[in-house]
């Protein structure tokens, strides 16, 4: 085989295991802080959305006890679930010293999905 050859066949290989690497970190089961991308323990804030009414604590023990609740479960991501948000969800955003982090649950599937952004 000629040089140029192997050179090209092991950079498309090298390409393929970092994708696929990738996707393999992604996609495994995370914490919920690994999930929205901080630590919810230094949340100050919680606005909790649900057929378009907005509430908002900033009540630490009430903050403490939502994000016990959310770390009881692990997640993983799921490609299925693409588009937008309808009303059959309802949101929780995290407000974290200049970081925002969106959950939102689904209540009509009763698979509960749950969307991390």
């Amino acid at each position: 085989m000629d040089e140029k050859v192997k050179v090209i066949i092991l950079v498309m290989i090298i390409c393929f295991a970092a994708i696929l690497i990738k996707n393999l970190y992604d996609y495994r089961i995370k914490t919920i802080d690994e999930a929205i991308g901080f630590n919810l323990d230094g949340v100050y804030k919680v606005e909790i959305l649900k057929d378009g009414q907005s509430k908002i604590t900033e009540d630490e023990e009430k903050i403490k006890e939502l994000t016990g609740w959310l770390r009881e479960y692990k997640y993983k991501m799921n490609s299925n679930v693409k588009g937008r948000i309808d009303f059959s969800y309802y949101a929780i955003n995290f407000y974290y010293h200049g970081k925002s982090g969106f959950v939102a649950f689904d209540e009509k599937n009763k698979k509960n999905i749950i969307i991390i952004t």
